[in-house]
């Protein structure tokens, strides 16, 4: 029987001018678990830094097993895409597949933008004035994936930084989108391929939301993974001291987790699914609900500071 272990980390936001994550001890941590685990490979799903971290990027190279990265919005947003590419070790460009133990690994890259009728990568933050035609995965995107997963000899684990699972929907009064715009093509090509071969896609994992969720779909288990590091709020609080506010300038638009949040993965071959994640804290006890802002994001999602841990065995014939 074939098994494969790995950890998966999302939205470290190493960015010290503008938050207070203390990105390199929680990289540290992370890197021990990884270690005392022995699992297979490691990898960041996304918005891991503004791009210009090098030191921080090193480090996680130099880890004793594979790292890997899935490209997230922020990660681009102060450096040009090539550089963006060379830094986080990419091959080229933001999506490729790598096979370990008979497992497939199929990393997407959504930050793509519709804008004057092109899409374009995201790119020294050209996405922010276009809320409604962000998060796109094109054309050629799509072609690979559905070739990729038809050739792939293995079952096969998908990786986004955008949720695949959460439903696009609309806010009161303005657009609003949870998810890869054209997600259902991506579901369609899932299904498809299950159809054809039961259990060729196993799971799905996404960071952004800063979400702890699970969620299974046609057999289909997709997790929404929590943030490393924090939760972002759009009203800003005053329960940090000054000296921190004024040296992270966007410190009170967040509620801090004490622990590095992540989740170690285990998978074999016959279906059994492990996930161990672990229970934390917030920093100087500031929760969500303290602040000015609802306790919920618009998929009825709480914010908590943990990972959820389950195991299950999924039946595909």
């Amino acid at each position: 029987m074939a098994s494969v272990k790995f950890l998966a980390f999302a939205d470290l936001h190493h960015y010290p001018q503008a938050f207070y994550t203390y990105a390199p001890e929680r990289l540290a941590a992370i890197r021990g678990r990884a270690i005392a685990e022995k699992v297979d490979f490691v990898i960041s799903l996304g918005d891991f830094s503004c791009g210009k971290s090098q030191d921080l990027l090193i480090e996680y190279a130099a880890f004793p097993m594979k790292t890997y990265h899935v490209f997230g919005n922020h990660d681009t947003d102060d450096i040009p895409l090539s550089e963006a590419l060379k830094n986080f070790n990419m091959p080229g460009k933001g999506y490729y597949f790598f096979d370990c133990n008979d497992f497939r690994f199929i990393v997407l890259d959504n930050n793509y933008v519709e804008i004057d009728g092109r899409i374009v990568h995201f790119e020294l933050g050209n996405y922010y004035p276009h809320p409604n035609t962000r998060e796109i995965l094109p054309a050629e995107q799509v072609v690979f994936l559905r070739e990729t997963i038809a050739s792939s000899p293995y079952p096969c684990v998908l990786f986004s930084h955008s949720s695949i699972e959460r439903e696009c929907d609309q806010a009161p009064g303005r657009p609003f989108r949870s998810a890869i715009i054209n997600r259902q093509e991506i579901i369609d090509i899932i299904d498809q391929a299950n159809e054809k071969t039961p259990g060729k896609v196993r799971m799905a994992v996404n960071g952004h939301y800063h979400r702890d969720f699970l969620r299974i779909l046609d057999k289909v288990v997709y997790m929404d993974l929590n943030s490393a590091s924090m939760e972002w709020i759009n009203n800003p609080h005053d329960f940090y001291d000054k000296e921190i506010t004024e040296k992270h300038s966007y410190a009170a638009n967040t509620v801090i987790y004490n622990e590095p949040l992540y989740a170690v993965i285990t998978l074999d071959s016959d279906g059994t699914m492990q996930i161990d994640g672990m229970k934390g804290t917030f920093y100087k006890n500031v929760t969500r609900e303290m602040t000015d802002n609802p306790p919920c994001d618009r998929s009825g999602r709480p914010c908590t500071a943990n990972v959820q841990s389950v195991k299950m065995k999924m039946f595909y014939d």
